[in-house]
């Protein structure tokens, strides 16, 4: 099947999919008009929202181990029926999954080829759609509000009762597990982790007969969320790459001209501010202030000549700083 050819196919399922609203609302990979930061934005209001009716909410953080190339080819081409992708479709949606062969080559040495009866080709414009329909369903196989970018995944569940809540988080993760299981897919127990929104009780997950861990603070698609969702964890991430781009732009500035080193502000300072901002950017001033003096470091680098005020550093330079920002 050609590129081309991929790309049309690609086009014509999407939109159906989009018109007939098939595709969960609550995945954000792979999607037009949709971002990691809308995701984070998703799970970050509702954790917000259960702190202020004083809830106690216990977030997942799930990794399915090598989820894209685990994926079965028959269970795919179900689930593309099960959506109305049918006939000529699903004639090539099958004919691009089926019949593909691989084999290991180390030096010299090369394997007998093998046919592949799961995972979707890297490369294509087909495989992440391919990916987006087979997981689509998670979000109702338990009760969970779920939040999907691809395969990064988060869950949770919020109750008044800490007794409660464990017990109910137990048995609708044991709904997870068997969608998993169900789909040919398998939990990386190691990189599973959850976090416990409140600062007086603590729960015991489990899931499989394995127990999670509980974190103070969770990566999820490039930011630190902490359990008291203050965003000083995430803050000290920023702050620590700032400091280190200032240390680059100290030494480049001997050898070079401010428009460079403008240039190495933007790859190496403003998308660490910029990123996520409508999340972060809620942090109290006093968790944010080392930032903007981290900025202003950088940014009279970048400009050495004298100015009356520091705001004159920035509008010459045109960038903003950060509260503007």
């Amino acid at each position: 099947m050609s590129k081309l050819f991929e790309k049309v196919l690609y086009h014509r399922v999407y939109s159906y999919l989009t018109e007939h609203n098939l595709i969960d609302k609550k995945q954000y990979g792979f999607r037009e008009n949709h971002s990691t930061e809308l995701a984070i934005t998703t799970i970050y209001d509702e954790l917000l929202r259960n702190l202020d009716n004083k809830l106690i909410t216990c977030s997942l953080f799930i990794d399915v181990s090598k989820a894209f190339d685990c994926c079965d080819h028959e269970i795919s081409l179900d689930k593309l029926y099960h959506y109305g992708i049918r006939g000529v479709s699903h004639k090539l949606f099958s004919n691009f999954l089926h019949n593909r062969m691989q084999c290991t080559k180390i030096g010299a040495f090369k394997s007998s080829y093998k046919r592949i009866s799961c995972g979707f080709s890297q490369g294509s414009v087909i495989s992440p759609l391919l990916f987006l329909i087979y997981i689509n369903d998670i979000t109702k196989a338990s009760s969970f509000h779920t939040t999907l970018f691809a395969d990064d995944i988060n869950l949770h569940m919020s109750n008044s009762y800490s007794n409660a809540l464990q017990t109910t988080v137990k048995l609708e993760l044991c709904k997870i597990d068997h969608w998993l299981r169900a789909n040919k897919l398998s939990l990386n127990y190691n990189k599973t982790n959850f976090m416990l929104l409140t600062s007086r009780k603590h729960i015991k997950v489990t899931i499989n007969n394995h127990t999670i861990s509980p974190e103070d603070n969770l990566k999820y698609l490039g930011v630190l969320l902490d359990n008291k969702l203050s965003w000083k964890p995430h803050v000290q991430k920023v702050k620590t790459q700032l400091s280190r781009a200032c240390g680059i732009l100290s030494k480049l500035k001997h050898c070079t001209t401010p428009p460079v080193l403008k240039v190495v502000y933007n790859s190496l300072i403003h998308p660490y501010l910029n990123y996520s901002i409508l999340n972060w950017g809620s942090a109290s001033n006093a968790t944010i202030q080392p930032l903007i003096k981290l900025q202003n470091k950088a940014i009279k680098i970048i400009n050495p000549t004298n100015m009356r005020s520091l705001e004159d550093h920035f509008k010459h330079l045109n960038i903003l700083c950060l509260p503007k920002l």
